[in-house]
Order: C-alpha cells, then structure tokens, then sequence
C-alpha cells in the first residue's frame, strides 16, 4: 500500500477527526506502507507545524522504526512523476501525490492510503485502472 500525507497525518493524529478510521483500517490490514519522501516532507512539516516538535520527533522515530518502506526517488522518477502533475495539471496535484503514481507502479500496488480522494479518484495508476482508496 502506498501511503498518501493525509494518510498518515491522520494515522498519526490522535486527537484529529479521521484518525479512528484510518487506525482501524491500517490495524486490519497487514501491508507495508510506503512512503514516498516527498509524502515524508509534508509529513514532518505539518506535523511539526500543527503538533509540535514533540510530535515531530515521534512521527520521525516512528516512520524510522522499519515498519514503513521509506521508497527512494531518482531522476527517472522524478521525471516520470513530472508527466504526472503534467497529465493532470488541471488538478494541481503536485509531486508528492504524482510520486505516488510512479510509487504504486513499481511496488505493484494500487491501494493507497489517503483521504484525498479529489485527487486519487481523478488521477489513474500508470499501468491503468484505477486506485483503490482507503480507508
């Protein structure tokens, strides 16, 4: 499964709305998450901004823990999330959702993990079909 930033966010936030149902869903389902780092970007900073540099440190030690696939992005990567934000640059997506495309391709996955779905159900993986968003 790929993990989106408003995924985790929620994952992480306790206290925040949609945190129990996130919880529950990644608590049921026995899958890796992975990470793309520029997800693990706006992970910190909304964290660290939102929550603190406690909270950030946590989130950090967490992520870090080996339970989550931290991917890695090279510039074949990168290019081919650029054609991403290109095919869809009507929706602004940027390259931390259009890194989840090129992320889903390469681990096989369409599964991802976000509560984005203006996004997610517009953009389509890069093999085809769709993706499938949760929780």
């Amino acid at each position: 499964m790929i993990a989106d930033t408003s995924g985790l966010v929620a994952f992480f936030s306790e206290s925040g709305a949609q945190h129990e149902a996130v919880a529950a869903w990644v608590d049921a389902h026995e899958s890796v998450m992975v990470v793309s780092p520029y997800v693990l970007a706006e992970v910190d900073y909304l964290v660290a901004t939102r929550k603190g540099v406690d909270a950030e440190l946590a989130v950090l030690a967490e992520l870090s823990g080996g339970a989550y696939e931290l991917a890695r992005m090279d510039a074949p990567d990168v290019a081919a999330a650029r054609r991403v934000v290109e095919r869809y640059r009507d929706l602004g997506i940027g390259l931390a959702d259009a890194s989840l495309a090129v992320l889903a391709q390469r681990y096989r996955t369409r599964t991802v993990l976000t509560l984005d779905r203006k996004h997610f159900s517009v953009m389509r993986p890069l093999d085809g079909g769709t993706f499938t968003i949760v929780p």
